[in-house]
C-alpha cells in the first residue's frame, strides 16, 4: 500500500507537552453527531458512520459530513484542556453554521469545498500531473474572520509582524519564498508570487490574487494555536500573529519555516503520517531536527504532482538537463505510478562514451502508518522505499523507438547501470527510465550520467 498519506479523513486533535502539534479540524467536524432536519443529515449514508474518541469528548456517531478541512498548529506546552476549549468553540460555531453551508463539491471552492487529494486545475488534475500555483500576501487591514472561535473579525497584520520579527517585510517574504521554492524543487509544483488585490477573504485565486493567500491576525482566544491552513482547492493560510513570540530565530528561522512547510503540505492535500519519530515533516508533531520535507513527504508530493522535471514522459517532452560533457547528478526523481516513464535528452558526438546509473533513493526502511482516531500515533508498519519499482534503464538515438541498449539485470531495489556505451554517430540521444513492475505507487530515484568525449588524434597522417 502507498506509504504517503493523502487527505481522506483528517486526524483528531491531540497535543504534546514539549513539541509543536499540528491538527486537522476536519476531524472535529467528523466527530459531530449528525444534525437533525438538515440536508446534511440525509446526505450521509448510514453505513459510513463510526465511533471516534476525542480528548474531552465521549464516543460520538461520526459521519462523513461537509465542513471546513482546516489544519491547526499549536504551540509547545499547550494543554489538552486548552486544545479542547478551542475545538469545542469550533464545533459549536460550525454546528451552528452547518445547515447554511453547501455540501462538499457544491460550494465556490472556498472553505466548504474539498474534492480531491490534490489541486484540481484546468489541464492539471490527474495524479502525477504538475501544477502551477500562485501565492500572494494581502495588504495589512484586510478583514480576516475568526475561524477559531467565531468571534469578531480582525485586520490582517502579517506585513507589520514580518517587519517586527524579521526586520523587514522582504525578510519575511523571503522565508515564505524559501518554503515554496523547496517544495517546488522536490515536486512538479511551480509557484509564482503575485500581487494581491485585497479582495475579501475567501475569494478564489485569480489573475489579481494568489491561489494561496497568506495572512496573519491576532486572536483573543487562540490559546496555543500558531497557524491554520485550508486544503485544496483553497490552500489559504492564516498565521496567528499574537503567538509570534514562539518563533525561534535559530537555523534561519527553521521553526517558522517548518510550520509553514508543514501547513502548506496540508495545502497540497497531504494528511498526517505516523509514528512521531522525527523523520517526516507531515508527522502530527513537528520537529526542528531537520529542515523541510523529508523522504516520505517527497514521495507524497511526487505521487500527486510528479517530480521537478515533469512532464517528460515522451521523447518530445524529454528533459534537456544532462551536460554534453562531464557528469550530471540528478537527485529526487521518480516513477510516480505504474505507467510513468522519464526521458532525458542530450547531444553526443561520435567517439564519446555514455555511462549512466539510476539508484533507488531513500532509507533502507522506515515505519509508516496513519494517525489513530483518538489523535495518537500508530506504531506503523515497516516500509521499504527502495523496492517499490524494478527500475529499467535504456538509451535511445534520435526519435527511434527501439533502444540501443536496455538494462534490467539488478534485483528489485538495486541500482541499474550502463557503462561506457560507445557513441557511433553524432546525434540527439535519450536516456529512458521506466519500471518492470506493476505497483501503482511512487519510486524515488537518483541518476548520475557521465559523457566522455574521445580526445582527437594529433599527428602526421600523410605518412
Amino acid at each position: 500500500m502507498p506509504q504517503y498519506i493523502n487527505h481522506q479523513a483528517a486526524p483528531v486533535i491531540r497535543i504534546g507537552s514539549s513539541v509543536l502539534f499540528i491538527a486537522s479540524i476536519a476531524a472535529v467536524m467528523g466527530s459531530l453527531p449528525v444534525p437533525q432536519a438538515t440536508t446534511v443529515a440525509t446526505a450521509v449514508p448510514a453505513d459510513k458512520s463510526a465511533e471516534r474518541t476525542m480528548i474531552g469528548f465521549e464516543p460520538l456517531c461520526m459521519a462523513e459530513m461537509p465542513g471546513v478541512p482546516m489544519s491547526l498548529c499549536f504551540m509547545p506546552g499547550t494543554s489538552a484542556e486548552e486544545v479542547n476549549q478551542v475545538t469545542q468553540r469550533l464545533v459549536s460555531q460550525w454546528a451552528k453554521d452547518l445547515a447554511e453551508r453547501p455540501l462538499a463539491g457544491e460550494g465556490d471552492g472556498g472553505t466548504a469545498y474539498f474534492s480531491s487529494t490534490r489541486w484540481q486545475l484546468t489541464g492539471s488534475s490527474a495524479q502525477g500531473a504538475p501544477a502551477n500555483l500562485t501565492w500572494s500576501m494581502p495588504a495589512d487591514g484586510l478583514s480576516i474572520p475568526d475561524d477559531l472561535a467565531g468571534g469578531a473579525a480582525s485586520p490582517n497584520n502579517l506585513n507589520a509582524t514580518f517587519v517586527t520579527k524579521f526586520g523587514s517585510l522582504e525578510a519575511g517574504k523571503s522565508l515564505l519564498r524559501q518554503v515554496y521554492a523547496r517544495w517546488s524543487e522536490l515536486s512538479g509544483v511551480n509557484y509564482t508570487e503575485v500581487t494581491d488585490d485585497n479582495a475579501a477573504w475567501g475569494a478564489l485565486g485569480s489573475t489579481t490574487r494568489g491561489d494561496i493567500r497568506v495572512v496573519g491576525r491576532t486572536f483573543a482566544n487562540a490559546g496555543g494555536v500558531l497557524a491554520y491552513n485550508f486544503f485544496p482547492n483553497n490552500g489559504d493560510m492564516v498565521i496567528v500573529t499574537s503567538n509570534s513570540n514562539a518563533w525561534s530565530a535559530a537555523n534561519n528561522q527553521r521553526y517558522f519555516r517548518n510550520i509553514i512547510a508543514h501547513e502548506h503540505g496540508h495545502g497540497l492535500g497531504f494528511d498526517h503520517v505516523c509514528p512521531a519519530n522525527s523523520s517526516k515533516l507531515m508527522e502530527p508533531f513537528i520537529t526542528t531536527s531537520f529542515d523541510g520535507p523529508q523522504n516520505d513527504d517527497i514521495r507524497a508530493a511526487q505521487r500527486q504532482y510528479g517530480d521537478n522535471y515533469e512532464p517528460n514522459d515522451t521523447y518530445n517532452t524529454g528533459s534537456a538537463v544532462i551536460n554534453e560533457s562531464g557528469s550530471t547528478s540528478l537527485p529526487n526523481l521518480s516513477i510516480d505510478d505504474n505507467s510513468d516513464v522519464d526521458y532525458f535528452k542530450f547531444n553526443a558526438n561520435i567517439g564519446a562514451t555514455i555511462t549512466v546509473r539510476v539508484s533507488p533513493q531513500g532509507p533502507a526502511s522506515y515505519l509508516n502508518g496513519t494517525q489513530n482516531a483518538n489523535g495518537s500515533c500508530s506504531a506503523g508498519t515497516s516500509f521499504l522505499p527502495l523496492a517499490v519499482h524494478d527500475l529499467v534503464l535504456s538509451i535511445y538515438r534520435g526519435t527511434s523507438t527501439t533502444p540501443l541498449i536496455s538494462q534490467n539485470v539488478s534485483a528489485l531495489g538495486v541500482a541499474e547501470s550502463i557503462t561506457n556505451y560507445p557513441v557511433l554517430a553524432s546525434d540527439v540521444y535519450s536516456i529512458k527510465v521506466s519500471s518492470a513492475s506493476t505497483t501503482d505507487d511512487v519510486q524515488l530515484y537518483s541518476m548520475i550520467t557521465t559523457i566522455v568525449a574521445t580526445a582527437p588524434l594529433i599527428g602526421d597522417f600523410d605518412g
